[in-house]
């Protein structure tokens, strides 16, 4: 399988080389942390390098979410309006909201019952109507939010169904396989939550917070990759005028 980099030339080292296609990362963090901003990183470095960007979102509506990713000057309207990048909206399509853009994807007759075929329907759409031959890099915002609206153990039920489903489309699909990327705040989620997604991810990054003010340690808690080397100590992680900046851990 092909080893893709994240545009993050201190991460592919401290994963071990990158990530591999069709590969799961999870991003775990709390509630004040920007280890978030990662994930938003690595998905902004992949469209450059001509992938397609789709995001799920079912933890804010459109507009506070848009304002969320202004801290890392991630622009959720040009890259839709460039056809970069789309949105399938699970919170706006529970709570009955509806967006002019084309690149939005809403469905309010959608509930807990009927997820993951809409969701499926509405990620063929996106495949179908703008990806074309690039390669999808998904990103979940978030997996926490999305476990609170579907319930966490019919949740875990739906994420082993769609784990079935990719696994069926790699073998019958001739088309780039994707990344993803799921974000899961642990301040809002279960132990088991957790367990459940850390075994169904092959990467998992871990964030905590230190003694200083706006700085964080990052810890890579999995890779598959035989060069991974784990470390005691974290690497320095900030977030500095719209930029996200590592250092090497200290031996």
């Amino acid at each position: 399988m092909e080893i893709l980099n994240t545009g993050i030339p201190l991460l592919d080292d401290a994963l071990g080389g990158g990530l591999l296609e069709d590969s799961n990362l999870l991003i775990i963090y709390d509630t004040y942390s920007y280890g978030w901003a990662l994930g938003f990183a690595i998905v902004r470095q992949r469209i450059e390098m001509g992938d397609f960007g789709v995001i799920l979102n079912s933890v804010l509506p459109m507009t506070p979410l848009r304002m969320e990713l202004q801290v890392i000057n991630f622009d959720i309207n040009e890259l839709g309006e460039n056809n970069d990048l789309a949105v399938i909206d699970m919170f706006s399509s529970f709570y009955g909201l509806k967006y002019p853009n084309d690149y939005v994807y809403t469905d309010p007759t959608m509930d807990v019952g009927t997820f993951l075929p809409k969701y499926t329907q509405f990620y063929y759409r996106a495949l179908n109507e703008k990806i074309g031959d690039r390669r999808p890099i998904g990103i979940d915002v978030t997996v926490d939010s999305l476990a609170f609206l579907l319930g966490e153990k019919n949740f875990i039920r739906v994420f082993q169904k769609t784990m079935a489903l990719k696994e069926r489309a790699k073998i019958s699909e001739k088309r780039k396989r994707p990344l993803n990327i799921f974000l899961l705040n642990k301040s809002r989620a279960s132990e088991e939550l957790i367990s459940w997604m850390t075994l169904y991810s092959q990467y998992v990054v871990e964030f905590r917070p230190t003694d200083n003010p706006g700085i964080e340690k990052m810890f890579i808690r999995k890779s598959p990759l035989p060069d991974f080397t784990p470390t005691v100590e974290g690497y320095i992680f900030r977030l500095r005028k719209g930029s996200i900046e590592l250092e090497k851990p200290v031996d």
